[in-house]
């Protein structure tokens, strides 16, 4: 896999919250903020792509099985 390298600017705040967790799991900043925009990009490709399949075909799968229930017991 290429690797590509990119300057993003943070605030102190979280440059020392990266700090901290870097030291913790042994990792460099650089190596650790390049996990977390991954994991972050990842995460919203998915999310993305579940919202396009919900909308694409919820109403199909509502009309075969019938809408879920809500969690307080509310009909959806």
């Amino acid at each position: 896999m290429a690797k590509r390298s990119i300057e993003v600017p943070v605030d102190d705040a979280a440059y020392a919250a990266l700090v901290e967790e870097a030291e913790r799991t042994g990792l460099s900043v650089p190596e650790l903020a390049g996990r977390v925009l991954s994991h972050d990009a990842n995460r919203r490709r998915f999310l993305t792509a579940a919202q396009d399949f919900t909308e694409a075909w919820g109403p199909a799968f509502d009309e075969e099985f019938g809408r879920a229930a809500q969690p307080d017991g509310a009909a959806a």
